[in-house]
């Protein structure tokens, strides 16, 4: 049986986008079939206004202010989980379902594709990786000495689903990880091990703009220095 653990990140001062997504949350969490857990990084009064109106008290939540950017808040909620759930289904906060999408039928929709892969799903992309990238990658203990490829396949870190069996194995995302990458990182993994990168975009906007155009939401908090290894990338 497939089980989800629905994770998101909130962030800052944008009660709109904190409205949008936990009215996602609460969506599914409706349906019975999902655990829910937050996380709240440095969080405004108006947004946690919102989002304490949309999702109950009784929700797992772990607040950061200041905040501990992206992985090391992602990497708590995954691995202090210890229900029965079997897939991580993430969200950032400016992702969430398209209107009218009817979550329980949704959700029976993403069940039947994980039912049907070993990998993720999320929205494709690619990335040119650097050299100073692959050699991380090589150093990292899921390597299995596959060529890395020039351009990483890879889900895009505002939605994805992965098993939390692999997660728990390779122990991801890393302590190393902060804020950029770990979409890339997780996606070079899988391809390490064999597995595949799948589309799944049905009834969502991902990382998306008040138009709920994918990919368009203005970027926000942290950016990586320029000396990190994932500098490059389009974190959120």
């Amino acid at each position: 049986m497939v089980k989800f653990l629905v994770c998101a990140l909130f962030y800052g001062d944008y009660p709109q986008l904190a409205q949008r997504c936990a009215a996602t949350l609460r969506a599914l969490w409706l349906t019975g079939q999902v655990d829910v857990r937050i996380g709240l990084n440095e969080v405004s009064p108006a947004a946690r206004a919102a989002i304490d109106a949309a999702l109950p008290a009784g929700i797992a939540r772990i607040e950061a202010n200041p905040q501990i950017y992206k992985f090391p808040m992602m990497r708590r909620l995954v691995h202090e989980y210890s229900g029965d759930a079997t897939h991580l289904m993430w969200f950032d906060d400016d992702t969430c379902l398209m209107p009218g999408t009817h979550a329980g039928r949704w959700l029976a929709q993403v069940a039947a594709r994980v039912a049907q892969t070993a990998g993720s799903l999320g929205s494709v992309y690619a990335q040119r990786l650097t050299p100073q990238q692959k050699e991380w990658i090589r150093l990292q203990p899921w390597y299995t000495g596959r060529d890395i490829p020039d351009d990483v396949l890879f889900n895009t870190g505002g939605w994805v689903v992965a098993p939390l069996a692999l997660l728990r194995q390779w122990d991801w995302p890393g302590p190393e990880l902060q804020h950029n990458g770990g979409d890339m990182v997780l996606g070079e993994l899988l391809h390490q091990q064999g597995l595949p990168v799948e589309q799944f975009r049905v009834g969502l906007a991902i990382n998306a703009d008040a138009d709920l155009r994918e990919s368009a939401a203005k970027r926000r908090g942290y950016t990586e220095p320029q000396d990190a290894v994932w500098y490059d990338l389009n974190g959120r």
